[in-house]
């Protein structure tokens, strides 16, 4: 078990919790809270850095699409706005999920018949599995929109939670889940579900972005502390020297006055009559105000290195991203006539080969029991790897 700070480690407690299921069945809970896919999912919306490093471990997992390129259109399901869904599709929409929570959920419609369809990826975060059962085994996956509860006083709504069979199209299985459910036939059966994890050293995945948790939220504590020096500030702290208002209009013209010199769009100049005594600095009437900076006492160009090396943490503990692809500048490419950055490719697609195997693999373990042929009788599953640029043969 590794050794977390004390702030941090109750994301990874994993524990069952008897209480959050349908017929108290109990879910295994993942994170303190069991919130962890959540917390992630903000984590990495509200760090540049690791947004961009998400989408583009990503993109390295998608790859060109699938080697067979006959299968890349070949429609599968639908979503909600009824709006077909193809295989490459689903490779995309699982390479996000992998990039940012290291697992994907696949949920299926067996027919009965040891096949499947309407293949859909689901949203990680909301997936749990329930407990062992009395064979030892995990047998479900519980599903349900707000497992944090992310409203004060919120209870959990039992009727709305959702429990699907984990991934088996074998027709005995099938059938035996379907009496299980008190259903007649398949199209009673709830569904299944397929889970790939591209870390197993917990119950579930640690995300890519474990590793650097804190360094991705001060990334996003810097982005907060320089929006409030725009927003609400003159940069550097002030005082405002006022004369006592005569009334409470005044003062509250006064108040509004001060507040538009704040901010992005504050005014730049500021026009003041001449009623502040030059010899003394005190102010002579309520008509007129002084202001007395207050140097801060933080150096700005110690948020450059910071900044630097919290992108670079970032960058590495997801496969040693190299920092061309992602902080690459226009000169320096011109230089090399690209060679750097085709190199970078080459090496990232290196790094992330064996997860395009785990992606292809996941996708044929589930695809050869589809109920369209073109599917099922595929063989090829391999994912073409990311090209940008190829060199002419003079350099």
């Amino acid at each position: 078990m590794r050794i977390l700070n004390k702030d941090v480690d109750p994301r990874l407690v994993v524990k069952l919790n008897r209480v959050i299921a349908p017929g108290s069945i109990g879910i295994m809970q993942f994170g303190e809270k069991n919130d962890y896919p959540n917390v992630i999912e903000k984590l990495v919306q509200s760090s540049v850095t690791a947004t961009s490093v998400a989408d583009i471990y990503a993109r390295f997992l998608t790859g060109l699409g699938f080697n067979n390129e006959a299968l890349n259109n070949v429609v599968v399901s639908k979503d909600i706005r009824q709006k077909d869904i193809t295989v490459l599709d689903m490779l995309r929409s699982a390479a996000s999920s992998v990039s940012r929570f290291n697992g994907v959920y696949v949920k299926v419609r067996p027919t009965g018949e040891g096949k499947i369809k309407l293949p859909e990826i689901l949203p990680f975060k909301n997936c749990r599995f329930h407990k062992v059962d009395d064979s030892g085994y995990i047998s479900k996956i519980a599903y349900y929109d707000n497992w944090p509860k992310d409203k004060a006083g919120e209870q959990f709504k039992k009727e709305d939670i959702k429990s699907y069979f984990l991934f088996n199209p074998d027709p005995k299985a099938i059938s035996a889940q379907v009496q299980a459910v008190k259903g007649t036939g398949p199209q009673h059966h709830p569904g299944q579900v397929y889970f790939q994890f591209f870390d197993n050293s917990y119950l579930y995945p640690l995300s890519p972005f474990d590793s650097v948790y804190l360094d991705a939220d001060s990334e996003w504590q810097l982005s907060i502390y320089q929006n409030r020096e725009v927003r609400n500030g003159f940069m550097l702290r002030h005082i405002v020297r006022v004369a006592e208002p005569e009334s409470e209009e005044d003062a509250d013209k006064l108040r509004e006055k001060v507040t538009g010199f704040q901010g992005a769009d504050g005014a730049r100049i500021l026009l003041m009559t001449d009623e502040i005594d030059p010899e003394t600095g005190e102010v002579k009437d309520t008509g007129a105000f002084k202001i007395e900076k207050v140097d801060s006492n933080i150096n700005d160009k110690l948020f450059d290195s910071y900044h630097a090396e919290l992108t670079n943490r970032i960058r590495k503990a997801n496969k040693a991203l190299p920092a061309v692809l992602i902080d690459y500048e226009e000169s320096s490419l011109g230089t090399t006539s690209g060679e750097g950055i085709v190199q970078a490719v080459n090496f990232y697609n290196s790094m992330t080969a064996d997860d395009r195997s785990h992606m292809s693999r996941m996708f044929m373990e589930i695809f050869k029991h589809s109920d369209i042929p073109e599917l099922a009788n595929n063989e090829d599953w391999s994912i073409k790897p990311l090209q940008l640029l190829t060199l002419s043969s003079n350099g």
